[in-house]
């Protein structure tokens, strides 16, 4: 899904690192199919996970932005990904059934990192590969910088470890498209509709604009990891395609990162917001083989 973004909106946020915890579970959800969902409280937010599989070694899933979780299920990810790993699936904060504050701090990558690590210690993980998509990737690249003890490896789609500069201009239009409520406009610009299933577009139609504008402007705000790139021993898979907007840069990262590699895919194609299952799944079993 196309993740467009540049926020002004300021909140004072604590570290979700630092801040007490509470761990509990829902009851079944209707809209995950009847699925208990658990979740963790991290700065006084409610996060919400899924898991799945019972092999190790663990599996770490971050989808990108305005997706739920159950795109994971619907897409076919979990049902082969299930058969080598054990999977920890997190509902980004603002998206599904996760809280949704106004406060712009609880939406930085650092928080997002660590609400990541306060998963991971609720399922007492110590170590996991990680695959993000578009934020997801975001995510994982500030993670293999800040907790490369915590990354096993990394693989990546729809997204880059630089600054978001040469996109800051489209990124803010998209972004006041959001805050002025005009989410339908939104999907439609950036082609999104095409990418998603009309349950989908309807459950991001349901939410706060105010929030995903928010969330979207802390996304372009990241600084990056430019600077440490060529510091991260974490072993990385790049993806990306030549009709990807960001394609140079994906492919300058893979080649700066000295454990990365990158694989050019002959088209980027969607489903249900997430990269093809068809184009990812055989290369990145490839990679995650040749780690063991």
């Amino acid at each position: 899904m196309a993740h467009p973004a540049a926020s002004t909106t300021v909140g004072v946020v604590p570290s979700a690192l630092a801040a007490q915890t509470h761990r509990g579970r829902t009851g079944p959800d209707a809209s995950s199919g009847g699925r208990t969902v658990p979740f963790v409280i991290a700065n006084r937010q409610r996060i919400h996970y899924e898991t799945a599989g019972e092999r190790e070694p663990y599996l770490f899933l971050h989808g990108p932005f305005l997706v739920n979780l159950d795109a994971w299920w619907q897409t076919g990810y979990i049902e082969q990904l299930q058969e080598t790993f054990r999977l920890v699936v997190i509902e980004p904060l603002g998206q599904g059934r996760s809280d949704a504050p106004l406060e712009s701090g609880h939406y930085s990558i650092r928080a997002r990192a660590a609400h990541v690590l306060e998963v991971l210690r609720e399922v007492q993980v110590d170590c996991t590969h990680f695959l993000g998509f578009g934020l997801g990737a975001q995510v994982g690249f500030s993670l293999a910088v800040s907790h490369p003890d915590h990354i096993r490896t990394l693989a990546t789609a729809g997204a880059h470890p630089y600054p978001l500069i040469d996109e800051l201009q489209v990124l803010e239009e998209a972004q006041n498209q959001l805050c002025n409520g005009h989410i339908a406009a939104y999907l439609q610009q950036w082609h999104s509709e095409a990418h998603l299933s009309s349950e989908q577009q309807e459950q991001i139609a349901n939410g706060n604009p105010e929030v995903y504008s928010t969330s979207l402007g802390e996304s372009c705000r990241w600084e990056g990891v430019s600077e440490p790139l060529n510091s991260i021993r974490v072993s990385a898979q790049l993806f990306t395609a030549t009709s990807e907007p960001r394609f140079l840069s994906v492919r300058e990262a893979g080649r700066q990162m000295p454990n990365g590699r990158y694989t050019i895919l002959p088209k980027n194609q969607y489903t249900h917001g997430l990269w093809h299952p068809d184009l990812i799944l055989s290369p990145l079993q490839e990679f995650y083989r040749r780690q063991r």
